[in-house]
């Protein structure tokens, strides 16, 4: 039974370990997924993984770690942090399909694109073409359009596709 514990707490070790290096050469990708995010109560690195799913536009999987951000300010900010971009998402995503006003919703602006789009939706700060919203962005050009049960946001620089970001 002991080096049953043993083996286990190895593993453990092992999986932070590996998260820590994993995020230090930006692999976010290996990092968010719902393996992680369930194998460990470690605030701090849950909180790793949530900016790497941030990172990743894999912002379904927030949920699971905004619930397990509690026990310090720092994992509660982060917390707050992963809240406000997954709010702005549901958001745009009512926006787009159902037409909901969101001038009434008040909430921070974080450095993802989703806030930024957010913002500016909010203050009609757009062009419609047909069912793309044509947004400008210091020097890029986003746009942002429903297809299928998806929402895009595409990144422009110099009408040039610079990133494809897709949620639902």
């Amino acid at each position: 039974m002991k080096s049953k514990i043993t083996i286990f707490f190895i593993l453990i070790s092992f999986s932070y370990a590996g998260i820590i290096a994993d995020f230090k050469n930006k692999n976010y990708q290996k990092i968010c997924n719902v393996i992680s995010i369930n194998n460990t109560d470690n605030e701090k690195l849950l909180s790793l993984v949530g900016i790497s799913c941030v990172k990743t536009d894999n912002l379904y999987l927030l949920p699971l770690i905004i619930r397990k951000l509690k026990h310090t300010k720092a994992s509660r900010l982060n917390a707050i942090y992963f809240l406000i971009i997954y709010m702005q998402k549901k958001l745009l995503y009512s926006f787009v399909f159902d037409g909901l006003d969101l001038k009434n919703f008040d909430l921070p602006d974080t450095n993802y694109i989703i806030s930024h789009v957010f913002y500016k939706i909010k203050h009609n700060e757009y062009k419609k073409n047909k069912n793309i919203y044509i947004i400008q962005y210091m020097d890029e050009t986003i746009k942002m359009y429903k297809q299928n049960d998806k929402l895009f946001i595409d990144e422009y620089k110099q009408n040039k596709l610079i990133k494809r970001h897709w949620y639902r």
